[in-house]
C-alpha cells in the first residue's frame, strides 16, 4: 500500500476512486438502493436520473411481461378454439354416409375451418362423379408435393393460377392439402385475400389431423 499522504477531503477520495472504477455500480448494484438522488435535475447528455432510469426500466419490464402473458393467453385460447372446430368436422367426416357426403364435408367444411374465402378441390382420377370436383393430372400435382408431404405452404405464383384460374386476382396466399384415396389424389387448394393468412413457417398440425382422420374414411369406401 502506498504511503503518499492525501491532502483532500473523504468525499473527493471518494469520488477520485469512482472516476477510476467506473464499474464499482455495475458490481455492486445493492448499493443503489441505499442511495438518494435528486428528484429535480437539470438534464443535459451527460446527466441520467438514476431514479428515473430504473422506474423506466422497470415499468418497461412489467409491461413486456403482461404483453408476453396477453399473447400466451390468446394463442391458447385461439388453440382450443381451433381443436373445437377441428373437432365438429372430424365428426362430420367420420359420420359420412357415403363418398359423395364426404366431398361435401371436405369442399363445404374445410375451407370454412381454415377461415378462407376461396376452396376448390381436384382429383387426379376419372372414377368419381361430383359437381364439385375438378379433373388435374396427377404428374401435375405432384410438382407441389416433391418431397411427399401432405400439405404445401410455399406460395408458388403458378400455383394461384393453376389452382385458382376463375380467382387468381383477388387470391393472395393459399394452402394446398393432399388427400390419398387409394392410387388417386385429392388436391383440396383454399384461397385467402389476405396476403398474411397462409405461409411456409405456418404451423399445421391440426390441419395433418383432419387430413388422417379424412384417410381413414376413405378406407370405408
Amino acid at each position: 500500500m502506498s504511503n503518499k499522504r492525501y491532502s483532500g477531503s473523504i468525499e473527493e477520495l471518494f469520488i477520485q476512486y469512482l472516476k477510476k472504477n467506473k464499474n464499482f455500480f455495475l458490481n455492486n448494484p445493492e448499493l443503489l438502493d441505499n442511495l438518494s438522488f435528486p428528484k429535480n435535475i437539470k438534464y443535459s447528455k451527460n446527466i441520467v436520473d438514476l431514479n428515473v432510469y430504473r422506474s423506466n426500466k422497470i415499468i418497461k419490464e412489467n409491461t413486456k411481461i403482461k404483453k408476453q402473458i396477453s399473447d400466451i393467453l390468446k394463442a391458447g385460447s385461439n388453440h382450443i378454439q381451433s381443436q373445437k372446430r377441428i373437432l365438429k368436422t372430424s365428426l362430420k367426416i367420420l359420420n359420412s354416409k357415403s363418398l359423395s357426403k364426404l366431398i361435401d364435408v371436405i369442399i363445404n367444411d374445410f375451407g370454412h375451418l381454415l377461415g378462407c374465402d376461396i376452396i376448390n378441390c381436384f382429383y387426379t382420377g376419372k372414377k368419381i362423379e361430383h359437381k364439385g370436383l375438378s379433373l388435374i393430372e396427377n404428374k401435375v400435382a405432384s410438382n407441389f408435393f416433391s418431397d411427399k408431404p401432405q400439405t404445401y405452404l410455399n406460395q408458388n405464383p403458378r400455383g394461384i393460377s393453376l389452382f385458382f384460374a376463375k380467382d387468381s386476382k383477388i387470391v393472395k396466399s393459399y394452402i394446398l392439402i393432399k388427400i390419398i384415396y387409394n392410387s388417386d389424389r385429392f388436391i383440396v387448394a383454399m384461397g385467402s385475400k389476405n396476403s398474411e393468412k397462409f405461409t411456409k413457417d405456418q404451423k399445421i398440425d391440426l390441419i395433418e389431423y383432419l387430413i388422417q382422420v379424412t384417410q381413414i374414411k376413405l378406407t370405408q369406401f
